[in-house]
């Protein structure tokens, strides 16, 4: 039952955290915002030893990507350094290629493709048509490196509903839910920082990417139960 401490806690780190988000509040954002992450790789973990009894039940590439997303908040959490957000795209690029990684793996027969899936591209599609021609071309220098980064959070998504069109289920239903809101922040951040500032930013921001990545763990630990 300790995945379920862990999972208290990373909730009381988040309502926290989103509160620091809300108020502006530096000192709170920069104690919880790196915490969040490691709760969700414990809640992981112990989920499925607890369950299974079996480590090798657990999906290290959903590891190292929520590792991937700990540095991202990390770096994400520095201030007035270019350097810093790039860094921190990386990290998150990590992020999407353990995810892509992941979601593709852990198909086992294509055959049960649904093509009809492939009409659930619409609502990521509509946000990126909504926000990209918003903030693209006002990336300057560091508009390569955004390309390259939509170009894997979109593949992560596509992946996310290769697996629900194949693994029909509630663990590919959260872990699609989870890749929408995934895009949805991400595209709220790049907006945010090139387009300029709307209201309540960061709180929207952080409580989408939150989702995203408690959606897609929990996914991923409903799939090691099965």
């Amino acid at each position: 039952m300790i995945e379920y401490i862990f999972l208290a806690l990373f909730f009381i780190f988040v309502i926290i955290e989103v509160f620091g988000e809300y108020k502006d509040n530096d000192k709170l954002i920069n104690i919880f915002k790196p915490l969040l992450m490691p709760m969700l790789i414990l809640f992981y973990i112990f989920g499925v030893v607890e369950t299974t009894t079996l480590i090798t039940n657990v999906d290290w590439l959903i590891v190292v990507a929520l590792i991937g997303g700990c540095a991202g908040d990390i770096f994400l959490m520095l201030k007035n350094e270019e350097k810093w957000f790039l860094y921190g795209m990386v990290a998150f690029l990590i992020n999407q290629v353990f995810y892509i990684l992941s979601f593709f793996f852990s198909i086992k027969d294509y055959t049960t493709f649904n093509p009809w899936g492939l009409f659930l591209l619409g609502p990521a599609i509509l946000i990126l048509i909504f926000t990209v021609p918003r903030f693209l071309n006002k990336s300057g220098d560091m508009k390569i490196a955004v390309l390259v980064y939509m170009a894997a959070i979109l593949l992560m998504h596509i992946a996310a509903l290769v697996r629900l069109s194949t693994i029909q289920g509630l663990a590919s239903i959260l872990i699609y839910i989870g890749s929408i809101s995934f895009i949805f922040s991400d595209s709220s951040i790049a907006v945010n920082k090139w387009a300029g500032e709307f209201t309540n930013a960061r709180f929207i921001i952080m409580s989408t990417y939150v989702m995203a990545q408690f959606y897609i763990t929990l996914g991923a630990l409903f799939t090691a139960l099965v």
